[in-house]
Parts: structure tokens; C-alpha cells; sequence
């Protein structure tokens, strides 16, 4: 959420519409920040820690981190140019991917533990077939 309006202190400006740094930044960033609030309320409180509710919401999170990651993969790919320096880039674009895989991976081991044993292939029987 904080790029667009770090960088400029940090002289690593970029030249983009506000209302697309709010839909690539702002939103994303907010919804991946509230999942882990909530996430982190429901654990303070207690609350089972691989629950569907969480589930939901590491999903939510991973959701956010993409579609973040995936809004910035133009500007990545444009990196180097006059008007996209590199260190205005790295700033814009570095956390998105941080926060997709660590929601993916919270995403994964609570899906394994909320729905146990549908990730453990069926193993083939040795010996003879039973008639």
C-alpha cells in the first residue's frame, strides 16, 4: 500500500494515475491487511487456528497478493527504461510476490488440515487379489 506515496521521499518516482495506484495498491493491500487482522483477532481470541473461517481468509489474502502481483508483471517487464528506473520498480513491485506466497502456503496447510486425508494418495495393496 505504501509505494506509491514511499517512493517519491525516497526519490524513486513512478508516473501513474492515482486511481490506478489506489486499484493496484490501496485495495489489495487492504484486503490482505484486514485477512490477517482478522486472522490474527481470531488467534488472540483463541479461536481454533485451521478452521474454514481461516481458510477463507488466508484465501482472501492470496487473492489480493496476486492480483497485485499480476498488475505490476507490465511494469516489471518495462523496468529499466527512462520513465521506469529499476529501484522504482523493485520498490512498486517486490512485496506483492513476498505476501502471494506466504498466504499460499497458509492456504495450503490449512486446507490439508482442515479436509485431512485428501491429500494422502491411496497406496496399491501388495500381494494377491482377494476373489
Amino acid at each position: 500500500m505504501l509505494p506509491p506515496y514511499l517512493g517519491p521521499l525516497l526519490g524513486l518516482e513512478l508516473d501513474i494515475r492515482t486511481s490506478v495506484e489506489v486499484v493496484a495498491h490501496v485495495l489489495p493491500g487492504a484486503v490482505a491487511a484486514l485477512c490477517g487482522g482478522l486472522t490474527a483477532l481470531r488467534s488472540h481470541r483463541a479461536v481454533e487456528a485451521q478452521s474454514v473461517p481461516n481458510l477463507l481468509l488466508y484465501s482472501s489474502a492470496f487473492l489480493a497478493g496476486l492480483f497485485q502481483t499480476a498488475t505490476h508483471a507490465p511494469l516489471v517487464l518495462d523496468a529499466g527504461e527512462p520513465l521506469t528506473p529499476w529501484g522504482a520498480v523493485l520498490l512498486h513491485s517486490t512485496l506483492a510476490p513476498v505476501i502471494t506466497v506466504i498466504a499460499l502456503w497458509l492456504t495450503a496447510t490449512s486446507a490439508m488440515a482442515v479436509f485431512p486425508g485428501s491429500s494422502e494418495p491411496e497406496r496399491p495393496r501388495r500381494g494377491r487379489p482377494r476373489r
